[in-house]
């Protein structure tokens, strides 16, 4: 009995069992989705939000053609910051640090009776002031200190002759002007130092530019400014030798600069680089196309593209539209927007 009952047992744990249960039972091909994704970067154009430009010029008795070349072309500066609705101070002091009447003082338009231009004048109104200060003459002390003007007009007279002019919720932008070398008593690495400290936030920088004589090889005419090239260099700033004939160039890339507009902009998403379209919307909405490699080049180590001579305007969107490469493809957002906060 024992044995037909294991028998019994045995035979019940032989049933047949279906694991695929009913209906279709074929395999069904489900490949992942490799269509290109296609992703739209707009990226509105801003400046920063305030910004104090001093500029320093050495009113020695060489340079009287170099202060009528700056003068002549200053619209070229001018033209990033008036109606941009940057709030901006524009200041002007010399390099004679002997005359106790300038010294850091920031040169006094008489007619306006104001020490500085600011953004409640016309474009026509600022340019205008503006000449009217270039032109400091050519009987300045002979021991040009553009680098003691500087800090003079930041600190010693910050709260006297020049009150208003800096703040500290800005962007400070110093550029030199001179056809000598710097003789003021501050270092270099003393000048560095303080400038560097001067902003503790972010969103606020600083910067400093010269206009000076690059070598005796190249600029006959005038000397090395090796001290304000050094600065310049430390501060990442624009160095441009002042015996050019044309000053426009350099004005409005020191005005781009200064304004804080952007020429390089970054994409979100790696792209197919051979499909990037760029295009550029003006503030009434007008869509202009630019070209890869003739009006801008993209970066592969940066992932961005950068316009060559074009810089858009202030609140221009540049709309950038790729194929997003496929091995880093993921969760794609249709628009991505920047936008002023």
């Amino acid at each position: 009995m024992r044995a037909i009952a294991l028998l019994t047992l045995l035979t019940a744990g032989c049933n047949d069992y279906n694991l695929q249960g009913s209906g279709d039972v074929g395999g069904k091909y489900n490949p992942p989705d490799l269509a290109s994704k296609e992703q739209v970067d707009r990226i509105t154009q801003v400046t920063i939000p305030a910004v104090d430009v001093l500029w320093v010029i050495d009113n020695s008795c060489s340079m009287e053609e170099e202060q009528r070349a700056l003068r002549d072309n200053f619209s070229s500066f001018m033209q990033y910051f008036t109606g941009s609705g940057l709030d901006y101070h524009v200041g002007v002091v010399s390099t004679d640090m002997d005359n106790r009447q300038e010294s850091g003082k920031l040169i006094l338009d008489s007619a306006r009776d104001s020490r500085y231009i600011d953004d409640t004048m016309s474009e026509e109104e600022a340019v205008s002031s503006f000449r009217d200060r270039a032109l400091l003459g050519v009987n300045g002390s002979g021991t040009e200190a553009g680098l003691d003007a500087a800090m003079a007009a930041l600190t010693t007279e910050r709260y006297s002759t020049n009150d208003g002019f800096y703040r500290d919720e800005a962007s400070l932008s110093i550029v030199v002007i001179s056809d000598e070398p710097d003789q003021s008593d501050v270092s270099v690495n003393e000048f560095t130092t303080w400038i560097g400290g001067l902003k503790t936030e972010e969103e606020y920088t600083v910067s400093f530019s010269a206009i000076v004589g690059p070598d005796r090889s190249s600029c006959s005419t005038a000397e090395r400014g090796t001290y304000y090239i050094e600065v310049a260099t430390q501060l990442d700033g624009i160095i441009w030798p002042i015996c050019e004939e044309d000053y426009s160039t350099v004005l409005e890339e020191l005005g781009l600069r200064a304004a804080g507009l952007k020429q390089e902009f970054f994409l979100s998403l790696v792209p197919v680089e051979e499909s990037i379209v760029v295009t550029v919307e003006d503030s009434d909405g007008v869509a202009t196309p630019y070209a890869a490699d003739t009006d801008w080049t993209y970066s592969r180590t940066r992932n961005s593209i950068t316009f060559g001579e074009f810089t858009p305007l202030p609140l221009n969107v540049v709309d950038i539209r790729y194929e997003v490469l496929a091995s880093t493809q993921g969760v794609v957002e249709e628009e991505v927007t920047e936008t002023p906060e």
